[in-house]
Formats: structure tokens, C-alpha cells, sequence
């Protein structure tokens, strides 16, 4: 029986290449860590491959389960040493330890994913004072925040790789005037998460990042919720426009959004404040105990976004945003969340300027039904404008979309637009219901005749247009059921920031062969 772990390893990265490979529809891609080490991932894996899969792939996936313990899976320090020829290799790998060939194939596309299967850990480096130095957090380091830590004056850089774990109570706080440069890749993400152990995370285990910049916002003397009001360091806002908080790129916020005090929580990701030239692109928030991420005013564009599993909503703004969005994901689960989307202007004045307006292109809302919990697509009250196109929103139980306050306003002056979107399995067939006497919160606005005007080019389908992979916890993909020529999508404005040839519905292109969610993103449940 000593060799059974072995072999199975062999077959599960033989299985995660014929997966690569194109093997499985339904599954795009495979991550081989998380393969190996969590027996849920691996149970839903191996049960869509042995479903969907072609014939190979149903017998491999068949030979799996057989001699699957349900177990973690890791390699012994010693499967590690290299001999120093490949010859000597070669020969060790056919007498004595086959694991080797096994780990041979995530040796030669890099050590990242060797290192995430054994018991080799990096080095643990802990983080208990502020940063008020440019500070270099180096790749082969792990680093634990203490406390909450805030970069003051200073610039914090963080390399590929690394890995940064939050305790109970911590938080990483970039002040005004200061920066954040974590570039992860594709291959290498940086990533913020728990400091509990990998079974015992949840929503809520730390607090998460916030950025903070000098951009405009609607709000006099704005602070960041969630600290101190008395604290200087939460201020942000300013005359910026093109203010830049960093870079945020290949990165992934998972378990954040601890409680300071009552009712009072930090987001996955807070942006305060942030200008033009702050880039967050390729960036996962996942299972925050609060808004995956939230814009309090700025200009901040976001691209190639996923959030899954928020515990309030997922993208929330306030206090005058403007920013452009394209290729984002929002995942809901079935026990928790609020809104995919949250936009307000400003609560103590509607009509507040800046006035919130963010731009929306190539966007997939992904809901659950009548699940347990219930979600609404998006929500627009207290002044907020928006503009809406290209998007699925599938499977939100009680209505796509719902307007508040004074909208007829923002859509009379252009300031509020919904168009070329498809609506599927949601709601009433996408109609909203009827809001009257206390109920009717619009001043009598009628969101259905609005979102069904022929000028709009909406589109509205009974069954979902998502496959059943979407709502998947652990093992998640998004691609749409209904094809390109299918599509009533429009071009997205000509600019350096938008794709112009996303003229697709959702946020993965129906004829791309990979998804850009590939390699980097995970959905762990703790």
C-alpha cells in the first residue's frame, strides 16, 4: 500500500494535463495543488471528468476513484532530491522512487507548484510595525501581519509568489501618499489570505487591503470605514484624477473582512480614493465576510476581476466613483451575499458631485436561484448613475436589477444606461416587481418597461445561460450556453483601457481556447 499515494499522484497530474488538454468541457483547467491537497476539490474534479469527459479521461478519472483514500496528498522532503545527472535521474525514477517522475512535469513550468504539495514551507517572516520605508517583500518568503499594519510615506513591493497571512485582527492599510506594487503572474499570484490553518479558514479571519489615494470624492473630510474615526491615517481623497495607490495584478484576497467593531467591517478590498493610473487587473477576492471589494469615490479602473463568495456584495461604491470596468466575474453563493452590485451616490446629498457613474463592459453575474439565500443583481440608489453593457446576468432569484430614489433624473440626462445585456432565469423573467404604495421606493420609476425598450437591445431567456459548473464551489467555470452569433452585444468604447473586440455577452469569450482565469484563481472553501 506504500506506493498507492504514489501512483495516485502520477494519475492526478496525468489527469490535470488531459484536462489542460481540452479533455473536459466543463472544466477548463485543473489546479494541481489544490488537486493533491484538498479531497473536495478533488471529489468534484474527479466526478465532472468521470461525467463529462471524453473516453479516456471517464476511465482515468474511473482508476482514480478506485484507489482514492478521500486523504491530503503531499510528497516527502526527500521525493525533492535531485539527482545531479538526468541519466542518474532517469534511473532513480525507474527503481526505486516513480513519485519523482511525477513531479518532473511541475518542475519544468516552475517551482511554485512543486512547493505547494510538499512539506517544505517558506520562510515565515513575522510583520508587527508599520512600514514607513520602501520595503521589498521578497519571492521564497512568507510573510504574517500581526497587527494592523499601515505603509506611511513609503512604498511596499511584493514579488511574485509570496504569500501573505493575516491573524485575527490584522489588516494591510496603504495610506495616502504612499503604494503598493504587488505583481504576481499567472503562474506565480500573490496571495493574501488566513493565517489559520488551510481547514479552518472562514470568512472574517483578518482584514483585508485597503488603498487609499488622492483622487476626488463627494464626501467632505472622507475617512475609511472600519478604523478609528480619530485616526488621521484613514483620510484620503484629493484633486487627483490620475492619482495612482499602485499596482494590484495577479493577486488574490481570500478569508478578509474581520469585524473592528459591531456592524463595522473591512472589505476584501477597500479602495478610498484611488486614481486612473492605480492598476487592479487580474485580481480575486474571495469569501469576504463583507463587500468583495468597495470604491469610496476615485477613478479607479478594474480589469479581469472574479469575485466569489462575498458575504455582502460584491462590488460596492459610493461617494462619486467613476471608473470603468471590463472582464469581471462575480460568483454568488447560495448561503450568503447581498447584491452583485451596490451603487450609491452619496447618502446625505443624491445629488453630490462627482456623481458616481462607473462604466460596465463584458461582465458575468453569476446568481443561484431560489437558493437559500436569495440575491438581486444590482441595485442603484442615492444618486448613483452607471452605465450597463455586454453583460449576463443569470439565476438571480429576486430580480436583476432594482432602482431606487430619484432615478428617472439619471436617466433622462444619459447618466444611467442599460443596454445590450442578456437577463436569463432571473426573477420574473427578468421583470421586477411591481413597487407600490410604501414599497415603492422610485418615485413610481418602472424598471420594466425601462430595461424592455426596443432602443435597449436587452435580450431575456426562461433557462439559465450559464452551464451548471457556475454555481460550483470549489471547481467554477463561466462560459456561456448561448453562442457569439447568438449574442446581441455592441463594441466597447474606443479607448487604451477597453478590449474593443469583446463584442460578446459576458466576461469570457465564447471562442477563446483558455480562460484568463486560468492558473491563477482557486475557490477553496476554508
Amino acid at each position: 500500500m506504500a506506493g498507492q499515494p504514489i501512483l495516485l499522484i502520477e494519475k492526478l497530474w496525468t489527469l490535470k494535463r488531459r484536462i489542460d488538454k481540452g479533455a473536459c468541457p466543463s472544466l477548463p483547467f485543473v489546479h494541481l495543488n489544490t488537486l493533491l491537497r484538498e479531497p473536495g476539490y478533488r471529489s468534484d474534479v474527479l466526478r465532472r471528468a468521470a461525467n463529462d469527459g471524453d473516453r479516456t479521461l471517464k476511465s482515468l478519472a474511473s482508476e482514480i476513484l478506485a484507489i482514492d483514500t478521500g486523504e491530503p496528498l503531499t510528497a516527502r522532503p526527500a521525493d525533492l532530491s535531485l539527482p545531479k545527472t538526468p541519466d542518474r535521474l532517469l534511473v532513480k525514477s525507474r527503481r526505486t522512487n516513480r513519485s519523482l517522475l511525477a513531479l518532473i512535469p511541475a518542475m519544468l513550468v516552475g517551482t511554485v507548484a512543486v512547493v505547494g504539495f510538499t512539506s517544505f514551507e517558506n520562510r515565515a517572516i513575522r510583520i508587527n510595525s508599520d512600514i514607513t520605508t520602501d520595503t521589498l517583500w521578497e519571492t521564497g518568503n512568507r510573510y504574517i501581519l500581526e497587527k494592523t499594519v499601515f505603509v506611511e510615506g513609503a512604498n511596499l513591493t511584493i514579488q511574485p509568489g509570496v504569500t501573505i497571512e493575516g491573524e485575527r485582527g490584522s489588516a494591510l492599510i496603504v495610506t495616502r501618499d504612499s503604494q503598493l506594487f504587488a505583481r504576481g503572474s499567472a503562474e506565480q499570484p500573490v496571495v493574501f489570505t488566513s493565517s489559520q490553518p488551510k481547514d479552518r479558514r472562514a470568512r472574517g479571519d483578518w482584514g483585508g487591503v485597503v488603498l487609499l489615494g488622492n483622487a476626488p470624492v463627494n464626501q467632505p473630510d472622507a475617512r475609511i470605514e472600519g478604523l478609528d474615526e480619530h485616526d488621521q491615517r484613514g483620510k484620503f481623497g484629493g484633486d487627483d484624477p490620475n492619482n495612482s495607490c499602485g499596482v494590484l495584478e495577479y493577486t488574490r484576497i481570500e478569508f478578509a473582512g474581520f469585524e473592528i467593531y459591531q456592524d463595522n467591517e473591512l472589505n476584501g478590498l477597500t479602495l478610498g480614493g484611488c486614481g486612473r493610473s492605480t492598476i487592479v487587473r487580474h485580481l480575486q477576492v474571495h469569501r469576504s465576510l463583507d463587500d468583495g471589494i468597495e470604491m469610496f469615490g476615485g477613478t479607479v479602473d478594474l480589469k479581469n476581476i472574479v469575485i466569489s463568495g462575498a458575504g455582502d456584495d460584491s462590488i460596492d461604491w459610493d461617494w462619486g466613483w467613476t471608473g470603468r470596468v471590463q472582464f469581471a466575474v462575480i460568483q454568488q453563493h447560495p448561503d450568503v451575499g447581498d447584491n452583485a452590485f451596490e451603487g450609491d451616490n452619496n447618502g446625505n446629498d443624491h445629488n453630490a458631485s462627482p456623481r458616481s457613474e462607473p462604466t460596465f463592459y463584458n461582465v458575468t453575474l453569476a446568481g443561484t436561484g431560489q437558493s437559500p439565500r436569495q440575491h438581486r443583481g444590482i441595485v442603484i440608489r442615492e444618486g448613483s448613475g452607471g452605465h450597463f453593457h455586454n453583460m449576463v446576468i443569470d439565476s438571480y432569484g429576486i430580480e436583476a436589477i432594482d432602482l431606487r430614489d430619484e432615478v428617472s433624473a439619471q436617466v433622462h440626462n444619459g447618466q444611467l444606461t442599460f443596454a445590450n445585456n442578456l437577463l436569463a432565469n432571473t426573477g420574473q423573467l427578468g421583470r421586477s416587481p411591481e413597487e407600490t404604495g410604501t414599497a415603492d421606493d422610485d418615485f413610481s420609476f418602472s424598471e420594466n418597461n425601462w430595461l424592455r425598450s426596443p432602443d435597449h437591445n436587452n435580450h431575456f431567456r426562461m433557462d439559465s445561460a450559464l452551464h451548471d459548473s457556475a454555481r460550483s464551489p470549489f471547481t467554477p467555470s463561466f462560459g456561456s450556453r448561448v453562442q457569439l452569433r447568438q449574442m446581441r452585444a455592441v463594441k466597447p468604447p474606443q479607448s487604451e483601457f477597453f478590449d474593443e473586440s469583446a463584442v460578446f455577452q459576458g466576461a469570457l469569450n465564447p471562442l477563446a481556447p483558455r480562460s484568463w482565469l486560468a492558473g491563477w484563481t482557486e475557490f477553496p472553501e476554508a
